[in-house]
């Protein structure tokens, strides 16, 4: 039985800053808080590293830098390249994925009854602790430049032990309390909508680690490592594209909820387009089945999946929400910053959507789409941050204004830099080339590459002051009650 949210009561956005969501009263015991704070914080040092990795990359094209520094080489470029990738996109949705785990979690059990037994709390703390540890195999094949870069589609890699032994931790430590959540609501008659919506992302999840262990199994034996890898990843990344928008969805129905005081569908339907999304990503397994490996058939089949099952409840949903925005418009001005965060979040997501459909593989129409898209979620888990996590570990701040600027300038930024891409993809320019290898041989090409640029720094500048207002609070942990104020 679905448990139904009662929408008829209307309460006006949070004058000042957002409040913590009833719903999660008392519901965080001392072992839930320290994994709420560690879920939390992991997304953070995952960004700190990829900022850290994107200055290399930079240092590394400016001449004489290899007089200095002690990685040189197109080839360590690359390297640093897959591993920025790595840590500013997988390790952050990975870890916001298990804050909102450990949230509903909590919430499922209740207060009276939210104290996990000792078997609970091992497989939260080894889940947590297991993260961690995935950060430092996947950073010491970068820093000791070892193994070869495999720049393949949706999780690049490092061809080196250390680095797939910490992608296999980090997918296992993700698993184990996403089992949890689940092995705890099969005893439940009653759920409540988000939380089932949580729960159909770890399913998702799961399917996702399903079709990359099949996709192993019956690899073809004649693959070099690169086709191996796009291979073995290809038709789980796009099942775990299914994960990260059902997060997206879950995280506005939470905003909506936090800071406007209601909901943008109802409660059942928002859960059964939960459900669709669960039964489209379970087709993904049986892909292996009906084609054989290698089949061209088979990888057209998992893009078309991803084009004809995840429009449906993402639009229900998206269009729930823009009318609810449309009828307390008055709240975008005078709301929480997460609401303007939500819209922001919105627009760029619809952007990414549209012009998905006019992509290419072969030209930087491909990275408009999804850098557009990728943006986009993160922009909703920022506004989480503010609205959600930081509240119930008692850590708020009172930026407003630069709370807004840092989701205008992220948006407006990843818009710029993702139109320019777009309209130089539509005249040529390669993917995945930089340099003389992008061919820049009109001025038009040149234009688009720099607003590029430009819009690229804009981003930066939205996504850093993110990271350093939550790291300041953050590292205030314990002290309730802490504003940022500074």
């Amino acid at each position: 039985m679905i448990h139904e949210i009662d929408i008829s009561e209307r309460s006006r956005a949070a004058p000042l800053d957002v409040a913590v969501d009833g719903r999660f009263a008392g519901v965080l015991t001392t072992h839930f808080k320290h994994e709420l704070f560690g879920w939390a914080a992991l997304p953070l040092v995952s960004l700190g590293i990829a900022g850290l990795l994107a200055l290399l990359i930079a240092l590394l094209r400016v001449p004489g830098a290899e007089a200095v520094l002690p990685w040189s080489g197109q080839a360590f470029f690359e390297k640093a390249l897959v591993a920025h990738v790595t840590f500013a996109f997988v390790i952050w949705y990975m870890g916001v994925h298990g804050a909102l785990t450990v949230l509903m979690t909590a919430q499922t059990l209740g207060p009276a009854n939210s104290q996990l037994n000792g078997a609970g709390i091992l497989i939260g703390r080894t889940g947590l602790y297991g993260a961690g540890l995935s950060l430092v195999l996947l950073l010491i094949p970068v820093l000791g430049d070892l193994g070869e870069p495999s720049p393949n589609n949706y999780i690049p890699v490092l061809v080196h032990p250390l680095y797939y032994a910490g992608l296999t931790l980090l997918a296992v430590s993700l698993a184990l309390p996403i089992l949890r959540l689940l092995t705890i609501l099969g005893a439940k008659r009653d759920v409540e909508p988000v939380t089932l919506g949580v729960a159909a992302a770890g399913v998702i999840y799961l399917i996702a680690l399903i079709c990359i262990l099949i996709a192993w199994i019956v690899r073809p034996g004649n693959l070099e490592m690169d086709a191996l890898n796009d291979f073995v990843i290809w038709g789980g990344g796009h099942v775990l594209q299914f994960t990260n928008t059902v997060l997206m969805l879950c995280a506005f129905y939470l905003l909506t909820r936090v800071t406007l005081g209601e909901t943008p569908v109802s409660g059942r339907l928002f859960s059964w387009m939960m459900l669709l999304m669960v039964g489209g990503a379970a087709i993904g397994p049986l892909l292996y089945v009906t084609y054989e490996a290698g089949d061209p058939a088979q990888r057209q089949m998992f893009t078309e999946l991803y084009w004809y099952v995840l429009p449906l409840p993402t639009t229900v949903i998206l269009v729930g929400i823009i009318a609810l925005l449309a009828r307390r418009w008055r709240d975008i001005r005078d709301g929480a910053p997460e609401v303007t965060g939500m819209v922001v979040s919105i627009l760029l997501f619809g952007f990414g959507g549209l012009i998905g459909f006019f992509e290419s593989s072969v030209d930087t129409r491909t990275p408009a789409h999804y850098h557009a898209a990728l943006i986009a979620v993160t922009l909703a888990f920022m506004a989480l941050y503010f609205a959600l996590f930081l509240p119930l570990l008692g850590l708020r701040t009172g930026r407003r204004k630069l709370r807004t600027w840092m989701y205008c300038l992220l948006g407006s930024g990843q818009f710029l830099h993702s139109i320019s891409l777009f309209v130089a993809g539509t005249m040529g320019v390669a993917r995945k080339t930089a340099g003389d290898g992008q061919g820049l041989d009109s001025w038009q090409k040149i234009v688009s590459l720099s607003f590029m640029g430009v819009g690229g720094f804009i981003a930066v500048i939205g996504g850093a002051i993110f990271v350093v207002l939550v790291w300041k609070l953050l590292l205030a942990h314990g002290r309730e009650g802490v504003t940022a104020s500074a």
